[in-house]
């Protein structure tokens, strides 16, 4: 008889960021626990040369881009940091230049969603060498102007899989609702 393995669980992370760009887009890792599992580069962040700055604009929101990343569940565990790292820092001050002489490339974070499960930008952390740094939040952002900072999602109470589903391989099967102690559920029967 032949035994078939099930395949690995997997969950979907995705990051909603908005970006500032100068002499080329912002580009960004995803980090789980400080390891690398997948980048991206913005394709509608506000060039700071001719448009100014994100924080300045009357609809921000519109700067914003989802990504989505496949993550295998022994990589996200329960307890795993989700973060995001600006890789390709970029910051020049020129009078006269952009909206304020200075032209930038930044990121600004919006939430990040492990599965149903998301942390918005207000529950997010910066650090910068193991220490929690307090920016001020942009548009309700949470910017990352440097390199060497990292926008940290922590895990919820109880986990990043401890939702409201549960998974099968790669199907997702909705826990079932629990019911009251004293339901009955048919002619003498009733749950304990």
């Amino acid at each position: 008889m032949l035994t078939t393995l099930p395949a690995a669980a997997e969950s979907l992370v995705i990051v909603s960021i908005a970006g500032e760009a100068y002499d080329g887009p912002p580009s960004f890792d995803l980090l789980i626990n400080d390891k690398v599992i997948g980048s991206g580069t913005l394709n509608k962040a506000i060039r700071t040369e001719a448009e100014g700055r994100l924080f300045t604009k009357p609809r921000p929101n519109s700067f914003l881009e989802q990504f989505s990343f496949t993550v295998p569940d022994n990589l996200l565990t329960p307890d795993a940091e989700v973060g995001l790292v600006l890789t390709n820092d970029k910051y020049v001050r020129k009078d006269g230049m952009g909206e304020d002489g200075v032209l930038d490339r930044n990121l600004f974070v919006d939430y990040v969603r492990v599965n149903d499960v998301e942390v918005t930008s207000a529950d997010m952390v910066l650090i910068h060498d193991g220490d929690v740094v307090h920016y001020n939040y942009q548009a309700g952002l949470l910017p990352i102007y440097e390199g060497g900072y990292r926008a940290v999602a922590r895990p919820p109470e109880g986990g990043w899989l401890s939702g409201t589903v549960a998974k099968v391989g790669q199907a997702v099967i909705p826990l079932p609702l629990p019911r009251p102690g004293d339901l009955t559920l048919g002619v003498g029967l009733v749950q304990e």
